[in-house]
């Protein structure tokens, strides 16, 4: 009798909670389920630095088991199972965007953990971080990885532009991605910048480097300004003389990624770690030629308060084992382990991490990503609504750069649209 997959996973889940029943009758649980994306299970236990859950394993005699989701797979998972009398999840990673204060409830407040079993040095964690996951002076989540933007550029195609250095403010960004619209001599067409556009934080840094913003830390939504307002104009004009692609409204990362590493784009501005990916010699025609650099100020070489992202871990309310789960916390959160977890690909909460010579050798680009950290801003604040009111910038942006709406109309349409979203602050 063949199985369906939904339902074989079912069948699993339940031999999993029926395990750790039997478990827990014995007054020590078998397992510690932890619900996340597969980037930090893989990230926590990857070859490279070794297992952080290793020694806590065997300090505890408890078993970890991994159930991972896609992004947004695992906070519809995460949710629901909160919202039980008994979950399945003893730790749930939680990424911003998909939090808020209507969220908060769910889970415990981890700040009062710490008060009476503290981690170490947690102040060393920034404050940034630390209240991405903060909602009315509640902390529901330990930050674990940061997803930061940076400034890359391929130097082959600078040399072939006759531009004898990179550009280090954002005016001179602006020049070089007319200049590297161009088609080199074997015919490749290049366009000279690339953005992902699936949501606003590709954006949003071309917005903060002039002064702006989209949705403020304190829920006001200023994106019919003139700093948003020039940046919607600007990729009108981009669009129109090809500097992005003409297929470029429908690029997400994955497209972005590509097109670094095939050759059609000459800058971009992604997550530092995309580094690997673009340097990476079976995947990209240009091993060892894409460079990376913090993106700037208008007007100097200052880092602009770029795009981060911040996943934390977070203990549900209804969790069954909640003091082991925060021994984990503890041990997934110490320096040791985010040092390993740096090595193993993660972006490191701790700036202490970057003097590691490993995370060095690994992450070249680590003095400029700890640079950026003090002044990166999420893209925007947690919030019920928060993806919707991404989508709805999105859609009238495009209708700026199709020329369907002048700049400042669909700037302003997406503030009325998006102003009766937000919370009441």
């Amino acid at each position: 009798m063949m199985i369906s997959r939904r339902r074989l996973g079912r069948l699993s889940l339940s031999a999993t909670l029926a395990g750790s029943s039997a478990a827990l009758a014995q007054g020590k649980p078998a397992k510690l389920t932890i619900m996340s994306h597969a980037v930090h299970r893989a990230v926590a236990t990857g070859a490279k630095a070794g297992d952080s859950t290793a020694a806590w394993r065997q300090s505890t005699g408890v078993d970890v088991e991994w159930i991972t989701f896609s992004v947004e797979g695992v906070h519809e998972r995460v949710y629901r199972e909160a919202s039980l009398s008994e979950g399945a999840a003893d730790i749930a990673f939680l990424l911003e965007r998909y939090g808020g204060p209507h969220i908060a409830p769910l889970f415990e407040d981890l700040g009062e953990w710490h008060k009476r079993d503290p981690i170490e040095d947690l102040d060393e964690i920034g404050a940034g971080m630390r209240g991405a996951h903060t909602y009315a002076g509640r902390m529901i989540g330990i930050p674990y990885r940061h997803a930061t933007h940076g400034f890359f550029y391929n130097r082959t195609f600078l040399r072939e532009a006759g531009l004898a250095a990179a550009p280090t403010t954002l005016e001179e960004i602006l020049a070089a991605a007319e200049k590297l619209t161009y088609v080199r001599g074997d015919g490749t067409r290049v366009n000279g910048y690339a953005l992902s556009m699936d949501d606003p934080s590709a954006v949003v840094d071309l917005v903060r480097a002039q002064g702006g913003d989209f949705i403020t830390g304190d829920y006001r939504i200023v994106c019919d300004q003139e700093p948003a307002v020039k940046t919607a104009t600007l990729l009108r004009e981009w669009y129109r003389k090809g500097v992005l692609a003409r297929n470029s409204m429908t690029f997400k990362t994955e497209e972005v990624i590509t097109a670094m590493q095939q050759g059609r784009a000459a800058m971009t501005n992604q997550p530092f770690g995309r580094f690997v990916n673009y340097n990476d010699p079976k995947q990209s025609k240009f091993p060892g030629e894409i460079a990376v650099a913090t993106f700037p100020m208008a007007g100097s070489a200052t880092p602009a308060p770029a795009k981060t992202s911040v996943w934390a871990m977070a203990i549900p309310k209804n969790a069954r084992n909640k003091e082991l789960s925060w021994s984990l916390i503890k041990e997934l959160s110490s320096k040791k382990s985010t040092i390993r977890a740096a090595a193993n690909g993660n972006g490191p909460v701790r700036p202490s991490a970057y003097d590691d010579p490993q995370v060095r050798e690994l992450a070249p680009y680590s003095d400029y990503e700890r640079a950026v950290l003090s002044r990166a801003r999420l893209t925007v604040p947690g919030f019920e609504h928060a993806a919707k009111a991404m989508d709805i910038y999105m859609e009238e942006l495009q209708k700026a750069m199709l020329g369907q709406l002048e700049p400042l109309k669909a700037m302003q349409s997406a503030k009325a649209r998006i102003e009766p979203l937000l919370p009441k602050t």
